[in-house]
């Protein structure tokens, strides 16, 4: 329970119109459907709600909870229960009151934003000085800010959200200010690192806090060349869109005769800098987005599910230049390696919908669509990896799907349902396998933490010891193939939150965790399999 002064001085730091204890509106709070990963959407009830409007106030709500043994957690878009109270004695903090766009450096090409400034509003902005934002693959309604500083976020664009980050505002658990690179110093949002040490890796490691090391109030993030139209002339919406692809864009899907041709075939369009966009196009996800009703009849329609397999190895690309004959070049060298690879092109620019499939990608608009077969979604065989290790998981995840798809345990996609993102000219890559589920489902219900296991034990086994180490149960199970990360990242908590005023079970609470309802062996296989791990480590070392 929050005491009544505690109460009154949430209400002093925030206003009485943006703070609330009303059971109703708290329920709002606990309702988190998204990547909940529980048989129903509920979270724990938080015990006040708090909508903070600025740095200042931020920090008066976080040093009330400190002097009253409460705890906080944030959220910005929400996009997420990471977000959500894991637990009685919380105070959630909705940040949506912040959400502005700071500053936008044409010259130096930075932006600065608040927590709520989503990135479909950062990307509006941009454009209209010729600029772009990575977006991540969850779409335009998420928070930039978020994925860079408390969370994570790969995206079709090539680039990853912690590696643009370019400073940061940062509320820690005790309620002191911390900002990071050159903005600490006074001297503009250039840099998030030194003069001396990085603390980039203490504030967000490889997943992020998650809110469980304090909160993020603002950050610069890099910005990119935007080739288009400052503002794209739309008509209608999204099913019956009119817009013209620009000239100096190619939407094209290039379709393989499998998957090695595929992969090498992808990793050298990255590699020779073809690609504004580039995105695997898993076969089963356009249904599921499409046409979810259909999707539920797939079972039942043979030469459908072939017709779709057979283009089931594909590379959705977009192609962006300054000038016809650059374009004219791109094009010539994207043949010659389609060609090499058995390949064959399909111009959906040209296409009646091409302006349409172009901005869908580009805005981002449509990742939010991907939860309409089942309600609910979830991910596994995460792996920032070469693109060889990925491609070996994509094959896994497919395998392990076709299992679950026929126990009827999930939304039955065709199993060919993997992202995968390439960075940086190929040099690293983002691999997941979604899978859909509806949580009025009874068996999609009982397969949820299993099929979860199933991935975990298939990473084990196979290609990487390197999982997201997002949920607890995976950290539980992995630090001790790490270093035992998580020791240390206790010490780290201990000393910025003395009072362990941080909601932090998804940053430290592996210690709780049990494995009650997953397969009989399946754990007792995986502390083998990481015995040997360790065994094989210190062989080695030595």
């Amino acid at each position: 329970m929050i005491s009544d002064q505690c109460f009154e001085e949430l209400v002093q730091a925030v206003g009485p119109e943006n703070a609330s204890r009303e059971p109703a509106v708290l329920d709002t709070y606990a309702w988190q459907p998204t990547f909940n990963n529980r048989p129903h959407p509920w979270v724990t009830r938080p015990e006040a709600v708090v909508l903070p409007a600025s740095t200042a106030e931020v920090q008066a709500v976080v040093k009330a909870c400190n002097r009253h043994g409460l705890r906080f957690k944030a959220f910005s878009t929400g996009w997420g229960a990471w977000a959500g109270p894991s637990g009685e004695g919380v105070v959630q903090l909705d940040l949506r009151r912040m959400d502005r766009v700071l500053d936008i450096d044409e010259k130096n090409m930075i932006a600065v934003v608040e927590p709520y400034a989503i990135g479909g509003q950062l990307r509006a902005e941009a454009m209209k000085v010729g600029l772009n934002t990575h977006m991540i693959a969850a779409g335009a309604g998420v928070s930039p800010l978020a994925s860079a500083c408390a969370a994570f976020g790969p995206g079709w664009d090539g680039t990853y959200s912690p590696r643009n980050l370019m400073g940061v505002e940062w509320v820690l658990p005790d309620g002191e200010v911390l900002r990071l690179g050159s903005a600490g110093s006074g001297l503009g949002w250039f840099c998030a690192d030194g003069p001396g040490p990085s603390l980039r890796g203490v504030m967000r490691g490889k997943a992020g806090g998650l809110s469980g090391n304090g909160v993020f109030t603002a950050c610069a993030l890099k910005l990119f060349p935007w080739p288009g139209p400052p503002r794209p002339e739309i008509k209608g919406l999204f099913y019956d869109m009119e817009l013209e692809l620009p000239w100096n864009f190619r939407l094209y899907l290039l379709i393989f005769p499998d998957r090695r041709s595929w992969a090498e075939a992808t990793y050298s369009v990255s590699r020779e800098g073809l690609d504004y966009n580039v995105m695997k196009s898993p076969i089963g996800v356009v249904p599921v987005i499409v046409a979810p009703r259909l999707t539920r009849k797939l079972a039942g329609f043979p030469n459908l599910r072939a017709a779709l397999s057979s283009i089931q190895h594909g590379t959705m690309l977009i192609m962006a230049a300054s000038s016809a004959g650059e374009m004219e070049y791109r094009d010539a060298v994207l043949r010659e390696i389609v060609n090499a690879h058995s390949g064959m092109i399909m111009d959906f620019g040209a296409m009646a919908l091409g302006g349409t499939f172009w901005w869908s990608v580009i805005s981002g608009a449509v990742p939010p669509m991907s939860f309409r077969a089942g309600g609910q979604m979830q991910s596994g065989l995460g792996p920032d990896d070469a693109w060889d290790t990925a491609v070996a998981w994509d094959a896994s995840g497919e395998e392990i799907k076709r299992e679950w798809i026929a126990k009827g345990g999930c939304v039955d996609d065709l199993a060919d349902a993997c992202v995968d993102m390439l960075w940086e000219d190929g040099t690293i890559n983002h691999s997941e396998e979604l899978w859909y589920y509806d949580p009025r489902n009874e068996a999609h219900v009982a397969a949820l933490k299993g099929m979860a296991f199933d991935f975990l034990l298939t990473a084990m086994e196979q290609c990487t010891d390197q999982p997201w180490n997002i949920f607890p149960e995976q950290r539980k199970l992995i630090a001790p193939l790490q270093g035992r990360f998580n020791r240390w990242q206790r010490e780290l908590a201990r000393a910025f939150d003395p009072c362990s005023a941080a909601d932090a079970s998804l940053y430290l609470g592996e210690e709780d965790m049990d494995f009650s309802g997953i397969e009989p062996g399946k754990v007792e296989e995986l502390r083998r399999l990481m015995q040997e791990r360790d065994w094989l480590r210190e062989e080695e070392a030595r």
